[in-house]
């Protein structure tokens, strides 16, 4: 489990004084453990992975907001941060992967219209979960949508 994981990492962090380390692993574990709270349940896996995904775009678009401001120190640490997140997510699928189910999605719900999209998206999301990146995602099914 990815909840058991960043806490043996938390305690290596601690043994091995990287502080840096150490403090976005207590990030991530004080995110998962705040919604737990908030919703007085114990997470299952598929929704602390969503948590840190939701974890990486924030990182994301912080680090754009650095380079925008020209803040590359901060900008470093965001990028530092998000591999440490990316350590604790599956592998997100190639774009040949994802082109792949797109193409099956559109044929099993057989949409043929831009209109569809949300439909589609709705399904892949569910079928992949969080292997694949929304925004990318949205891409590629807008690509093979254009093309009907």
């Amino acid at each position: 489990m990815v909840k058991t994981r960043l806490e043996e990492a938390i305690i290596t962090a601690l043994r091995s004084h990287d502080k840096q380390r150490l403090m976005a692993l207590r990030t991530l574990k004080s995110a998962i453990r705040q919604v737990e709270i908030d919703q007085r349940v114990e997470l299952e896996e598929e929704a602390v992975l969503e948590i840190l995904q939701g974890q990486l775009k924030q990182r994301e678009q912080a680090k754009e907001l650095y380079i925008q401001g020209g803040r590359q120190d901060l900008a470093d640490t965001e990028e530092y941060e998000m591999e440490i997140i990316r350590e604790y997510l599956p592998q997100p699928l190639t774009d040949a992967e994802l082109e792949e189910a797109v193409k099956k999605a559109i044929d099993e719900l057989a949409v043929t219209a831009m209109s569809d999209m949300g439909r589609v998206m709705k399904y892949l999301k569910e079928e992949l979960g969080s292997q694949a990146d929304g925004k990318r995602l949205s891409g590629i099914v807008r690509n093979h949508l254009s093309n009907k």
